[in-house]
């Protein structure tokens, strides 16, 4: 059975797309596209395995955690805490049990990062690095 969805960008509501864009575009290890449509859309860049990563300026400010937030697989936890605070990020939470861990952008957009899959069924594997 084909499904409805051929393909998933990731489309995230920001305040300021010159802070969020630099924030987002190092984690990707990319340059941001241009900022379009009259100043209220940047598309940051490739996500890894497919899609787009996208910013949507708008005037409200985040006031509650979100519903939905994103699981960034990374190779070593520690080391990205370090990476992801430089970049103006904060760590949220303490390691869990499994080492994942609450991060947020400089808007206060949580994610979480860890070095680790999982499968659907949801047996979970250790990431392999990139060599």
């Amino acid at each position: 059975m084909a499904g409805l969805i051929k393909k998933v960008h990731v489309a995230l509501d920001v305040n300021d797309l010159e802070i969020e864009g630099a924030f987002w575009a190092a984690m990707l290890g990319q340059e941001p596209g241009p900022v379009r449509s009259g100043g209220g859309w940047l598309t940051v860049g490739e996500l890894p395995g497919g899609g787009w990563l996208v910013l949507q300026k708008v005037p409200e400010i985040k006031t509650a955690k979100i519903r939905m937030h994103l699981d960034l697989i990374v190779d070593d936890v520690d080391d990205a805490i370090v990476e992801i605070t430089a970049l103006g990020g904060t760590q949220i939470s303490d390691p869990r049990s499994g080492g994942g861990v609450t991060m947020s952008d400089p808007e206060g957009n949580e994610f979480c990062i860890g070095a680790f899959t999982r499968s659907k069924d949801g047996a979970r594997s250790p990431n392999q690095p990139d060599r």
